[in-house]
């Protein structure tokens, strides 16, 4: 597997759901995956969601820091307006 190598840190605003992987590609996934169930405690959310994740492929985070590079180019090239999926 290859690393991510990250060269130059870009500038970009201090918080942005644009340009935050979490909030753009990985909790909309989560989301969907958990929408309507019902747990009983939150170990039972806890083990559910790492049952999830261990079920990804390796790839998965890797494709949404690909996904990342896209959203950070059509941010800056509508100058930090927001931008859509």
């Amino acid at each position: 597997m290859k690393s991510l190598q990250f060269y130059e840190t870009l500038p970009h605003p201090s918080y942005s759901p644009d340009l935050a992987p979490y909030d753009f590609y990985l909790f909309p996934k989560l989301k969907e995956h958990i929408k309507g169930k019902h747990f009983e405690d939150d170990d039972a959310v806890q083990e559910d969601v790492r049952r999830w994740f261990r079920g990804k492929p390796h790839e998965f985070l890797a494709d949404g820091m690909r996904k990342l590079i896209w959203r950070w180019r059509a941010c800056v090239d509508k100058e930090g307006d927001y931008v859509e999926k």
